[in-house]
């Protein structure tokens, strides 16, 4: 079953001169992939996840998630589809400063669904973060802030899971268990796109690819 479809995508910078991070990028979705999307800083990775996760218009081509092309949705519905559709795991901490772990991740499950207890024990056990799951966000180590962020991407079973550098400031034993949550939501039936400048993470995905000067080329 198609999650996400991108056909002929492209997207340009002005800096100076035009950058092109992406030129007429195509890739099919479906749901169990985990697809890992590797290449140097600055090719344009980070901005690929950005129009897959609707954060960012291209300038061409059409971006489809769950059979359903973006550019006709309403804000209204775009914002839904972020909310139910989409996990985000990004460089940037989406966490609410003034909620306690605990308090983020049932926030995120009452916007959208039921809350369940039992399944923010399961993640936040998964993720070692059991005995702080009463505490702020600033009151977490660099590396927790980093489990806790992957806690609330994956808290709601969005079926497309979009992670960018999900292992960054994680030993190599919670990295494992990062990827192999991500696996799992993919045997669950969810979709996972995963960048990485790390082989040893990206050799686990089931489909990889290379982005260079804004072409993607598989791998």
């Amino acid at each position: 079953m198609s999650i996400c479809r991108l056909e002929n995508i492209s997207k340009s910078y002005k800096m100076g001169e035009l950058v092109e991070a992406l030129t007429d990028i195509n890739l099919d979705v479906n749901a169990g992939d985990f697809i890992s999307i590797e290449g140097p800083s600055g090719t344009g990775k980070s901005t690929l996840l950005y129009v897959i996760g609707t954060l960012l218009a291209p300038d061409e081509g059409k971006l489809y998630i769950d059979g359903r092309e973006v550019s006709r949705m309403s804000d209204s519905e775009m914002t839904r589809l972020r909310g139910t559709e989409i996990g985000f795991i990004f460089q940037d901490s989406n966490l609410v400063q003034a909620l306690t772990l605990r308090e983020n991740l049932e926030f995120v499950q009452g916007l959208y669904s039921k809350k369940d207890s039992e399944e923010i024990g399961r993640v936040l056990e998964a993720l070692g973060l059991s005995d702080r799951a009463d505490f702020l966000p600033h009151q977490l180590s660099g590396g927790q802030r980093r489990r806790a962020m992957i806690a609330r991407a994956l808290i709601h079973q969005p079926k497309l899971i979009l992670a960018d550098e999900p292992t960054n400031d994680l030993d190599d034993k919670w990295s494992q268990q990062t990827i192999d949550l991500l696996k799992e939501a993919c045997k669950n039936g969810a979709a996972v796109i995963m960048v990485t400048h790390n082989s040893i993470w990206a050799k686990q995905a089931i489909r990889r690819y290379s982005l260079d000067a804004g072409k993607l080329s598989e791998i």
